[in-house]
């Protein structure tokens, strides 16, 4: 299973991918890909809106992908939930979007277009405490 990691809303820190990709790489039951654009910033946000919705919609038309985690919650991610919707390419039905918090934004969206949603920690929550570890699992448990 290939899962693809963006943040339509905040940034990811380094930090916190470091310890995701360590916690996956123990599992070893999946591959995760953290997008670049996760660590940019404009604001408190993770890059632009367009940025945003560029990296999102890149990920949602790659057919390599099986799932869509989203790195934080924000309120970021309503600024660009109606444009993700938009003539959603056929990659991204057979996925699956993950998230939390205002991640509900694009979780509602994409539920209403028929997309698969499941409501997950971060992995921003996930990694970015002491004490944690098993939280990764349980949201790519599904």
């Amino acid at each position: 299973m290939k899962i693809a990691i963006v943040a339509p809303s905040c940034t990811l820190s380094h930090q916190a991918a470091d310890r995701l990709q360590s916690l996956v790489s123990e599992r070893g039951d999946c591959e995760i890909s953290i997008h670049p654009q996760c660590f940019l910033s404009d604001g408190h946000f993770a890059g632009t809106d367009e940025q945003r919705l560029s990296a999102l919609r890149e990920v949602m038309a790659d057919p390599a992908i099986d799932a869509v985690w989203f790195a934080r919650g924000g309120y970021g991610s309503n600024r660009i939930a109606e444009a993700s919707m938009a003539d959603l390419p056929d990659a991204a039905r057979s996925k699956v979007y993950l998230g939390y918090s205002d991640a509900g934004f694009l979780h509602a969206g994409l539920h209403k277009a028929g997309l698969n949603v499941a409501w997950a920690r971060c992995p921003r929550i996930s990694c970015g405490r002491a004490g944690r570890q098993r939280l990764p699992g349980r949201s790519t448990g599904w």
